[in-house]
């Protein structure tokens, strides 16, 4: 093509450089069972190295990519890691944990309810002595304060002392 042909392209508006783009993403990990803090940023980790490679390979115009990693434990979503990372940065050093922002509580939100046990107590006869009784409260006080027993359940368990 002549210089004078694109030049003509280009002023009749007919060609459109390309335009950089930037994308967001999302990664839902689902979380089941017990989770180890290094499992689960390594996996997170993965997750991520391969969704920004494939991006940027599949769109030739992205030039930078966001993309968060999130927990998914039965509907509640718990932020892992982000990461903000250009085209140009990912080439030069295509490691997650170069340009990740980790959320240094997600592990810790991720295990408040793995420790949660179902509490079963024998049931209080209305017939039964005061030291039963005492002893019951403080072993209901003692499941609720480690969290084995949640509010409304020794809630209901102390109205059946009564």
């Amino acid at each position: 093509m002549s210089i004078t042909a694109i030049c003509v392209l280009i002023l009749s508006g007919s060609y459109q450089p390309a335009r950089a783009e930037d994308e967001r993403i999302v990664i839902d990990m689902p979380i089941n069972g017990q989770v180890v803090h290094g499992d689960l940023i390594a996996q997170a980790e993965s997750l991520l190295g391969e969704a920004i490679s494939r991006q940027f390979s599949q769109n030739a115009n992205l030039s930078t990519l966001q993309v968060d990693v999130v927990g998914d434990r039965h509907g509640e979503i718990i932020p892992v890691l982000t990461v903000t990372v250009s085209r140009a940065q990912w080439q030069a050093n295509p490691q997650v944990s170069s340009w990740s922002r980790y959320y240094s509580a997600s592990y810790a939100l991720l295990q408040r309810h793995e420790s949660e046990e179902t509490v079963a107590m024998a049931p209080v006869s209305s017939a039964g002595s005061t030291d039963a009784s005492v002893e019951d409260r403080f072993w209901i006080d003692q499941a609720f304060d480690s969290g084995r027993l949640t509010g409304p359940a020794a809630q209901d368990y102390l109205s059946d002392l009564d």
